[in-house]
């Protein structure tokens, strides 16, 4: 199964967004982006399941905390942009 990496613009907007997934019932957890992902130095993201994602981003649009960037993850090394 693939996961998605929502890319936040800020660590307050991950926990905002996760935040705001989670009172979904949607698991949101905030981690660092991967080296692989990362522009920035320091960049925060929430991993979903493939099962959330069109709906957390339908629930982050609506409240204005949308992604930079989402990739789909498919392991270490391994994701590409969507």
């Amino acid at each position: 199964m693939t996961n998605y990496l929502l890319i936040c613009r800020s660590l307050t907007y991950a926990q905002r967004a996760s935040k705001v997934l989670k009172s979904a019932g949607i698991p949101a957890p905030i981690s660092r982006v991967p080296k692989e992902v990362a522009t920035n130095g320091c960049s925060y993201c929430i991993k979903l399941n493939e099962k959330w994602l069109s709906r957390s981003l339908e629930l982050l649009n609506n409240t204005q905390l949308q992604p930079t960037k989402v990739y789909a993850w498919y392991g270490y090394g391994n994701c590409a942009e969507v």
